[in-house]
Order: C-alpha cells, then sequence, then structure tokens
C-alpha cells in the first residue's frame, strides 16, 4: 500500500494496486508519502515549560508603517 498527497489541493489518498501506484508515482500532480519512524529524545533534567518563568519585553510594540 502506497500514499500519495495531491500537490494542489494537499488531499491524501491511498492506493494497494502496483498498476495505480506506478502511475502515481510518474504523475507530476502528486508526491508519494513515506512514513519514517521519529525519535524523540527527551531529557530528564530539563524543566517543562509551564514552569520556567514567563519574560516579557518591556516597552511599547514597534510601528510597521
Amino acid at each position: 500500500m502506497a500514499v500519495f498527497q495531491c500537490k494542489r489541493s494537499g488531499n491524501r489518498v491511498s492506493f494497494s494496486n502496483e498498476d495505480d501506484i506506478r502511475g502515481l508515482r510518474c504523475h507530476e500532480g502528486y508526491v508519494e508519502i513515506v512514513d519514517n519512524p521519529v525519535t524523540i529524545n527527551v531529557r530528564l533534567n530539563d524543566t517543562p515549560s509551564f514552569l520556567q518563568p514567563i519574560v516579557k519585553q518591556r516597552g511599547r510594540v514597534k510601528k510597521i508603517h
């Protein structure tokens, strides 16, 4: 099974027929989506974001003309 995404609309479709997969790999309007495993590195010594102090900028916001 292969998953493809339309470049124009962003819709994702999946196909299991080999002829359809070969046809869409050559089609310029679709991109094949490949699932890669994601690794997450977590450090135990980091403080969570909700416990870190909030730093506010002082002064006015600059005007954009």
